[in-house]
């Protein structure tokens, strides 16, 4: 989806939403108000770029935190490649590629 198609699904969500009420206190005094329109239009840009991140970008980070540890890489591949045993390897390879496929890219 391009950035448009995400402003209009906030746009739609915040409009939903309407009124949404702020507080404010100055002091011992505590005024509760409606959004301006400057910040309603703020509320939309903010929840349209984050839906874009999540859209793009948050698979970037979900992979990351769950690709195998550089320590199990290293003791697969040594093991591989100078005793001969791909055991762990085949692991590694195998958990590495499941979290390709559960993080697809957006």
């Amino acid at each position: 989806m391009a950035i448009e198609d995400y402003i209009a699904e906030a746009t739609t969500e915040v409009e939903e939403a309407k009124p949404i009420m702020k507080v404010e206190a100055n002091g011992t005094d505590v005024t509760e108000s409606e959004l301006t329109d400057a910040e309603y239009t703020q509320m939309i840009n903010d929840l349209a770029s984050h839906k874009n991140y999540v859209a793009l970008e948050k698979y970037k980070d979900d992979r990351a935190r769950t690709y195998p540890s550089i320590h199990e890489f290293m003791e697969a591949y040594t093991e591989k490649e100078i005793g001969e045993d791909s055991t762990k390897w085949d692991a590694y390879v195998t958990k590495y590629n499941q979290v390709r496929t559960d993080n697809p890219k957006g």
